[in-house]
């Protein structure tokens, strides 16, 4: 049976800034096309004989294609020669011309041709090197020119760069934010160069929303991180390497192959959609980047107050996340990079279980407790089985990635193409990814420019068995992975321990789970610059991918608890499609010197259809693993009535939108920044389908004032404090829509008809007209250099309110549907907090230049008010816990924290249990047993009941905290990256849901409660009966923790020896991630992600991995 659900609201979207759109991308392809004919389409006729070449070019100009720059006084102008040409293209007649001269010439843009002479005793020698900062990263695109000449050209991604120049040249090398320096070539073939900071560093530039902005004229939080940073680490997620990196930036990793990590900026800002930022790649507008190569990336820069990201509007309430990938560059040859490296991961750390014996101690003594019949005899059992050790493994992974990159004047390309190949740490376990990225600029003339990217990814993983972990945990080491004929699984039922337990080999080797898709994203853009001040760019981008996700289940017995006597077979397959159309129109201008001021205006346009389908069969044959098809099977489930197995559903919704900006600037030391953005969501209806959101801010340099002239503190001094609204529409398009089911189970006859009428039941009941979330934020920052530059810092003071927040919320039972929520705007929220950053770096010799950094924040989320009734709202955990919700969210508090009974001690004995009582007599825990946990009762009566149950911990991480070091001397170079998180919780949900035969940990055999006296912290083995599963503190732990994020020792080759091959730099080096954790966690990792209401709940969980390996990166 299919379940379909109609979708209705579309918003229309204004044709004519479309019409207008296509018109102008129409002419700028014709003047593509035109523009290539260019210089080689024009010709020239020349007949002279005995002529100074100064004469015949003179001829060449008067026929009016061409102009000629060159020094009168050279002395082979005067040379006489005979030329006879016709129709002939201009490289053509100079080459014949200049033949037997010293004289060169270059086609400069416009047809102007530049004529200089080299003389033959100092002719042009050629010169590698490259250039990088005080850290030894590479810099891309710093400007090398050939002091007094036009001449020059500008490093490649690696920092290298070559050139042709004189003995005697001197070089001026120049790069944004660093100090320009002049280097004499003196007849050397290698100039490498370390370039300073500058002491104007709020002259850099960096990445905002819909263009760049000088980092002085900044006025609200932006963080930058730059492409070779991401490039130290062996992350195959962008996102991942920035983590520990930038202030108010919490990011969770875990360690599924392949996996997205989670990243929330400034806290939880929102409950019931997604919780992570908007990502802008190229223009494009995404909500996930896991397909992005990070050897791809240019820069990534982080939009974190609403200032900064209210020009987004409807989707910045999350924060934006900026990601520009590497482009060619002008007047740069051709140059191939390869970076690549192969190691192993392993698992940070291992939880130790019981052994053999131990667990038939406990096995026993639970027997004993519970009445049971079957007992282990212990002195039969060595160690027996690690599970962990059986199904884990040092898992290879490697990464390779090729790009050509380079340009013209007129013309600049970069092509890369990577593969990625990942083991996960559980066997059977794995994930590839094939990534190419293609971008392509015009210089059409000198007013037009014309470009696109591409971006393409394929991936295809082997899925990890549902309930793998806790099947892991749970597994008895009683238990051989196979009996003594290597053949036939070794079964829990031999050993008479029931259902409840697996073989996990056996899991893992009848696992038929896969999943592959592919997915390419794009961009095509025109921009025109006009009437001088003017610049209107057009850009189309779009999206569209595919996923497929394939589970089969053959026939086969196990064990006696672990067979499948009919074979199934589910497929769900998802399109996802979008497309975006933006023009803007920017106006620049300076006004009596101090004035600058830049207007944006612009019009957005968006279209996202998603489809989703999913079938199921039974008796699919097994012909070959992965090619296994729905039409083979031959009794489909018939009886699918509550459309749980076969599903599909349409999603599309569309997005109109206006936005405009202005920047000034007076005196550059006063900037006042405005934006405003209208966006119209198809998702909501009425007036709230229209959003506005507006922006200010301001900024003061004071180091720009005369009363500061004569201080010797700061180098550099910026004061800024910004205000502005942004929203979220991240709910789905069926969110306030009526559904209903029909089917079978909803037919009915009436009368003596006979005949069966279809009927139709709600299945969910509409929300009330649906708001929009709004997050208005304050910010209060300083940026600020001191010690001449050597040490920058960077504060930020800030409050965030999310208003309207949405979220479900269950319905009582007079609504007619049992256990159902309606979605609906319940309440406000807020985060505030602080951020500091600070970055040292210093140059002790030519060959030793170190640096160092170090951010941290701290975040307060809280739940403000509540207007449903102020009713609390559980959600998250239920699965843990024997079906107990574990989290809350009430005011007062922050979202989702766990909740529950909050552990006094350990009932020693019956007294102990019969003396627990309240005043009126009544028993506090009437069925406990010794050895069970002892609440604490906040309501004073007795029995313990729901009402007593209290707040236990926050999963939401009050500080994060990173630190990086970097050294470089000669030709080695290390890096440091340390991280941290504190004043956080985790719910270890993995020490309970054991009910009889499941493993314990080793901590908890030492530790137990087996006679009155042993212990009051850890219960008795039957931590499965009674109330002892009912979520309570003795499973909240500490998921605070400080790792050595990220190690790198490298070796970079004297170029001396490397220009015989052709190879312009080779790099090795040796890298170590996540090697060294330090924390109190009794699981295998504290860093533990989740939704909002599930956040911090560890409970089958993929643990985190170390990864060792070797890498190169090479340029040639």
């Amino acid at each position: 049976m299919k379940k379909s659900i109609a979708l209705t609201g579309k918003l229309h979207i204004p044709l004519k800034p479309l019409i207008y759109m296509k018109l102008t991308l129409l002419l700028s392809i014709l003047c593509i096309f035109n523009a290539t004919a260019g210089t080689h389409a024009q010709t020239v006729s020349v007949k002279m004989s005995k002529t100074e070449i100064a004469k015949v070019l003179g001829n060449i100009e008067q026929q009016g294609s061409f102009r000629f720059l060159f020094n009168s006084r050279l002395k082979d102008l005067k040379e006489k020669v005979n030329v006879d040409v016709t129709n002939a293209n201009i490289e053509t007649v100079l080459n014949q011309l200049f033949a037997g001269t010293s004289l060169t010439y270059k086609i400069l843009s416009d047809n102007l041709i530049a004529i200089r002479s080299v003389n033959p005793e100092e002719q042009d020698i050629r010169i590698t090197g490259k250039i990088v900062n005080e850290k030894g990263e590479p810099l891309s695109g710093v400007s090398i020119a050939i002091k007094g000449t036009s001449r020059g050209t500008v490093t490649d991604n690696d920092g290298n760069y070559s050139l042709n120049v004189s003995p005697n040249a001197v070089l001026v090398i120049s790069f944004v934010g660093h100090t320009t320096q002049e280097v004499h070539v003196n007849n050397q073939n290698v100039i490498n160069v370390t370039l300073q900071s500058s002491e104007k560093q709020l002259d850099q530039v960096v990445v905002i929303g819909y263009g760049t902005q000088r980092k002085q004229d900044v006025t609200g939080a932006i963080a930058t991180i730059k492409g070779s940073e991401i490039s130290k680490q062996a992350s195959v997620n962008p996102i991942s390497a920035l983590q520990g990196k930038v202030a108010g930036v919490q990011i969770t990793n875990n360690g599924t192959p392949g996996s997205a990590p989670q990243i929330n900026i400034r806290g939880l800002g929102t409950y019931w959609s997604n919780t992570g930022p908007l990502y802008v790649v190229d223009g494009v507008w995404l909500n996930d980047v896991n397909f992005l190569n990070p050897a791809d990336i240019q820069s990534i820069s982080i939009l974190k107050d609403a200032s900064s990201e209210a020009i987004y509007g409807i989707k910045g309430a999350n924060g934006v996340v900026i990601i520009t990938t590497k482009k060619g560059a002008a007047d740069r040859k051709t140059v191939v990079n390869y970076n690549g490296y192969v190691g192993y991961q392993k698992a940070t750390n291992q939880v130790p279980m019981a052994n053999a014996y131990q667990y038939a101690v406990l096995f026993n003594e639970l027997a004993r407790m519970t009445g049971g019949t079957n007992f282990l005899d212990s002195s039969k059992f060595g160690t027996g089985t690690n599970w962990f050790d059986q199904v884990l493994r040092n898992a290879i992974i490697t990464n390779h990635q090729v790009s050509v990159t380079g340009g013209s004047e007129k013309n600049t390309y970069n092509f890369s193409l990577g593969y990625l190949s990942q083991q996960g740490i559980l066997k059977t376990n794995d994930y590839t990814r094939y990534t190419a990225n293609l971008s392509n600029d015009m210089q059409i003339n000198k007013n037009i420019k014309a470009g696109y990217t591409v971006i393409g990814n394929f991936n295809n993983s082997h899925n990890a068995p549902g309930g793998i972990w806790h099947a892991l945990y749970a597994a008895p080491p009683v238990l051989p992975v196979k009996f003594a004929d290597g053949v036939t699984y070794g079964d829990p039922g031999y050993y008479g321990l029931g259902s409840a337990v697996s073989n996990p080999q056996a899991t893992l080797d009848y696992n038929n789970s896969m999943s592959r898709g592919y997915n390419f994203t794009g961009n095509a853009y025109v921009d025109v610059r006009f009437l001088r001040h003017f610049d209107f760019k057009t850009t189309i981008s779009g999206v569209y991918g595919e996923s497929e996700s394939k589970n089969y289940v053959p026939v086969y017995k196990a064990t006696s608890t672990q067979q499948n006597a009919v074979s199934s077979l589910s497929i769900s397959r998802g399109e996802n499609r979008s497309w975006i159309a933006e023009n803007t129109l920017t106006y620049t201008n300076t006004f009596a010197t101090n004035h600058r001021v830049t207007i944006l205006a612009g019009q957005h346009a968006e279209w996202n259809n998603y489809n989703f389908i999913s079938a199921s069969a039974q008796n699919v044959p097994n012909v070959t693993t992965g090619n296994w098809f729905l039409g083979l099977g031959n009794n489909p489930y018939v009886n699918d009535v509550d459309n749980s197995y076969n599903q599909q559903y349409p999603l599309q919704s569309t997005i109109s939108s206006y936005f405009g900006r202005i920047n000034y600037s007076f005196k550059n030391k006063y900037m006042l920044n405005a934006t405003m953005r209208a966006d119209g969501s198809s998702k909501f209806t009425g007036s709230d389908r229209w959003g506005y959101f507006p922006s200010v801010g301001a900024a003061w340099v004071v180091t720009q004032e005369n009363f500061m002239r004569n201080q010797h503190i700061f180098n550099s001094l910026k004061i800024r404090g910004s205000w502005g609204k942004v929203g979220n529409a991240g709910v789905p398009t069926f969110v306030s829509t009526q559904q209903t089911v029909s089917g079978g189970a909803y037919s009915v006859i009436y009368g003596n008809t006979g005949i069966v009428s279809q009927g139709v039941s709600v299945a969910s009941i509409p929300p009330p007209p649906l708001k929009w979330e709004k997050s208005v934020g304050t910010d209060i920052g300083f940026e600020a250099t001191v010690l001449n530059s050597k040490l920058t810092i960077e504060g930020d003071l800030y409050n965030k309110k999310t208003q309207d927040i949405i979220m479900n919320v269950y319905l009582p039972g007079s609504a007619g549907l049992a256990n159902q929520f309606i979605t609906t705007n319940v309440g406000d929220a807020q985060n505030r907090g602080f951020e500091l950053s600070l970055n040292w770096h210093d140059n002790i010799s030519k060959d030793f230049s170190y640096s160092i950094s170090g951010n941290i924040s701290y975040n307060q989320n809280e739940f403000l008010s509540n207007s449903a009734g102020g009713q609390k709202i559980y959600d998250g955990g239920s699965g843990a816990t024997g079906g107990q919700f574990t989290t809350l969210t009430t005011v007062g508090q922050p979202i989702g924290v766990f909740y529950g009974y909050k552990v006094i001690g350990i009932f020693q004995s019956a007294a102990d249990v019969a003396n627990y009582k309240d005043k009126s007599g009544n028993l506090f825990q009437p069925n406990a047993q010794p050895g069970d946990f002892k609440y604490a009762s906040t309501t004073g009566v007795g029995p313990i009941s729901a009402n007593d149950r209290v707040v236990l911990g926050n999963p939401n991480p009050k500080y994060i905290y990173g630190i990086s070091t970097y050294f470089s001397y000669k030709q080695f170079d290390l890096s440091l990256d340390f991280q941290g998180v504190a004043g956080v919780d985790v719910y270890n949900a993995n020490k309970g849901l054991r009910y009889g035969a499941e493993n314990w940990t080793l901590d908890f055999y030492n530790n137990r409660w087996h006679g009155a006296g042993t212990s009051n912290t850890y219960p008795s083995v039957n931590i499965g009966g009674g109330t002892n599963y009912w979520p309570n503190s003795w499973y909240v732990e500490s998921g605070s923790y400080f790792r050595i994020r990220n190690m790198q020792l490298g070796y970079t080759l004297p170029n001396a020896r490397l220009q015989h091959m052709g190879i312009q730099s080779l790099r090795l080096y040796l890298n170590a991630q996540n090697a060294f954790n330090f924390f109190k966690y009794k699981g295998f990792s504290p860093e533990v992600g989740g939704s909002p209401g599930n956040i911090g709940i560890d409970n089958n969980t993929y643990p985190l991995s170390a990864i060792y390996n070797f890498g190169v990166n090479l340029s040639f």
